[in-house]
């Protein structure tokens, strides 16, 4: 029996004994299926490596079920789990004959939840077990740097995923507290960071948030998210060496992220209703943003600058007037000159950016996301995306090669879009 399955059999033994004196144990059943296709249209990196050159489609589709269980007014439990099938992108000439689709099943949420008021004025709620997290609501793609990617070294990351560890979460008024205990799936996995983030409802259309992420704080094993001279794995490097001195830098893994947000709605705050005839939508006219330190930590050679350490995001969602569900803008300026590319810290443990020659390309600065959504039906949505982001696609037998970003020159660019149903 692994650390993991152990943590959740004692995290949902007291859930058990409610359940065992629960007069009316409650089920809720919750579900969800999508399929979604796009297309690279234009791509820095070549056909060497095998599937993220231009002209590649993009496809995936996958199902969700789970079910809620409510014991009592204080004890909660979730269970998730779901499949998605990812086909390799074609494209490239090498695999554009092979059929190699990957089926990965996973659990989406696997928690208990234990809700109780405090002062008879706040509530306070804990979550173990695996569960979805979120601290910024308006964004789309692009943002929540605290909890994606690696402090060092300071690859930023787009998508969403789960939390695997404990929330304590306490509200009072437009005040919010959550603080986190979460295990890193990142190799080397199972250290554990330590996160809080505070938001406060400012006045009605305006909320501030801000938080820190003790990335790596405890670790698994201390060798190996503090490598010292030599990395684990045959990638990358866990020392350089200062030009300017002679002296040899050795750092780690582990690091602190601080991050700063804002959201402002003006219909909440002046009173906006719509344009003539024409409502607006509840996401209409949202300003959001976002900017974030990579590693407070300055190291010689590679993180010396740590204005190259801080990405800043701006949102905006454009008036759509019911029309659609959101209509968004999204722009990140990131000023780091250091490879884009993780697999080196993945696949080596190594905190020095990669080195290869073929990372001075044109290195992008600025990335760019537009999205829409519109419900249709009541349970189905359609949804697109165009952007220049941080994806990231891989090759198919390359493993180091899985970290690069597909993106990396201005005229770089893909599109998406997403039927999905939920129930």
């Amino acid at each position: 029996m692994n650390s993991r399955t152990i943590f959740i059999t004692a995290m949902l033994a007291p859930f058990a004994a409610a359940v065992s004196h629960a007069e009316d144990l409650r089920l809720e059943v919750h579900g969800a299926g999508w399929t979604q296709v796009g297309k690279i249209q234009e791509s820095y990196i070549g056909a060497d490596l095998q599937g993220a050159n231009d002209e590649n489609w993009l496809q995936n589709s996958g199902a969700q079920i789970g079910v809620t269980a409510k014991a009592d007014a204080h004890w909660e439990a979730g269970l998730a789990l779901g499949v998605v099938g990812v086909h390799l992108n074609r494209g490239s000439a090498e695999v554009a004959q092979f059929w190699y689709p990957f089926w990965v099943p996973y659990v989406g949420e696997a928690r208990i939840t234990y809700t109780d008021s405090v002062f008879s004025a706040g509530r306070f709620q804990f979550t173990a077990g695996s569960f979805g997290y979120g601290y910024n609501r308006d964004t789309k793609n692009l943002g929540m740097y605290l909890m994606r990617g690696y402090v060092y070294p300071g690859a930023l990351e787009s998508g969403f995923g789960t939390v695997f560890g404990a929330l304590a979460r306490y509200d009072q008024g437009g005040f919010r507290n959550d603080l986190i205990v979460k295990s890193e799936e990142l190799r080397p996995a199972y250290d554990l960071s330590v996160i809080d983030v505070v938001s406060y409802q400012v006045l009605s259309g305006l909320e501030l948030g801000a938080g820190v992420n003790f990335y790596r704080l405890i670790p698994r094993d201390d060798d190996l998210t503090n490598p010292g001279l030599a990395c684990t794995g045959s990638y990358g490097q866990c020392s350089i060496v200062d030009p300017a001195t002679g002296d040899t830098v050795t750092g780690s893994l582990a690091g602190t992220k601080v991050m700063a947000r804002f959201s402002a709605d003006p219909k909440a705050l002046f009173g906006l209703s719509g344009l003539g005839s024409l409502a607006f939508g509840k996401q209409d006219l949202v300003l959001y943003g976002e900017a974030a330190i990579i590693g407070v930590k300055s190291y010689d050679v590679v993180y010396d600058d740590i204005l190259q350490r801080i990405p800043v995001m701006v949102g905006f969602n454009l008036p759509a007037f019911g029309k659609l569900d959101y209509l968004s803008l999204e722009v990140e300026y990131y000023a780091s000159k250091n490879s884009s590319d993780n697999s080196y810290a993945n696949f080596g443990g190594a905190w020095v950016p990669r080195q290869d020659d073929d990372d001075v390309y044109g290195r992008d600065d600025w990335k760019w996301s537009a999205n829409a959504a519109k419900s249709l039906l009541g349970n189905l949505q359609l949804s697109a995306q165009v952007a220049n982001d941080h994806l990231r696609t891989g090759g198919w037998h390359n493993a180091p090669n899985s970290g690069k970003e597909a993106l990396r020159t201005p005229k770089d660019w893909y599109w998406t879009c997403k039927l999905a149903y939920f129930f």
